[in-house]
């Protein structure tokens, strides 16, 4: 894998990569030059065929505290050069990927922090994550310009959006698991394990049957429901999944007579 700077990318069991921000003495704020790093990390992440499913996650701080992120480096973006990157891209990307994603977090992640994690398909959370949007307080409107109110609305629904979004309160792990902002919780200890153990039964399987998986998820949900049933028979014809479901229906009628 590349060095960088601002990240660190490794590969914890085969088939599965993770990516760590780290800049733990500036509380992994989010710089110009760790979303080019992103980008390069990310490019070689989805062109790489042996890797089935990676790993977003924080490093953490210097006196080792656990550490997701503390948003965007605002000093950095202000001297920011033409040739960087647009953030927005690199979201985007991480939530247009056909390979999935699965952010480990754990401390503090906030604003640009949580618009970063919801870009990620699964989101495993500790007990002590804290997480919470400041966009509103900061910056004078709860909106994001990288999907904070649009992508935690769809999440999490309007209502509990809104709230989050207008009080800038902070919920734990257990909580973005109720709402539906984590995907499980875990302990703090276990985090790491549980995310690497997700990514290697995703990455054990078929490729192609991930990628038209992820595909027909993200493309679903923009349909009706009458859409989404036609489209998924149609993919189901294409791949003749309709003739072996009713052979292998037939063999488990026959055994239970038995």
């Amino acid at each position: 894998m590349s060095d960088y700077e601002s990240i660190l990318v490794t590969s914890p069991v085969p088939g599965v990569a993770q990516v760590t921000l780290n800049r733990p003495g500036a509380a992994n704020a989010l710089s110009p030059g760790l979303f080019n790093e992103l980008a390069a990390a990310l490019k070689d992440i989805e062109k790489d065929d042996e890797i089935g499913c990676w790993i977003l996650t924080g490093a953490p701080r210097l006196d080792g505290r656990p550490w997701f992120s503390a948003g965007a480096d605002l000093k950095g973006f202000a001297t920011r050069s033409p040739g960087d990157i647009d953030p927005s891209r690199v979201i985007n990307d991480i939530d247009d990927s056909l390979k999935p994603s699965i952010a480990a977090i754990d401390g503090l992640c906030t604003t640009g922090g949580l618009e970063l994690v919801l870009a990620c398909d699964m989101r495993v959370a500790a007990h002590t994550a804290q997480f919470c949007d400041w966009h509103l307080s900061r910056l004078g409107a709860g909106i994001g310009a990288w999907g904070a109110a649009t992508r935690l609305a769809r999440l999490v629904g309007t209502p509990k959006a809104t709230e989050l979004l207008l009080t800038g309160d902070q919920i734990d792990g257990a909580e973005a698991a109720r709402i539906g902002l984590a995907n499980r919780v875990v302990d703090s200890s276990d985090l790491l394990a549980s995310a690497v153990a997700l990514a290697a039964t995703i990455a054990s399987k078929r490729s192609e049957g991930v990628r038209l998986t992820m595909e027909f998820l993200n493309q679903q949900s923009m349909l009706s429901k009458h859409e989404a049933l036609r489209l998924a028979e149609r993919i189901s014809s294409v791949m003749r999944i309709d003739r072996r479901f009713p052979d292998m229906m037939q063999r488990v009628y026959e055994r239970d007579k038995e």
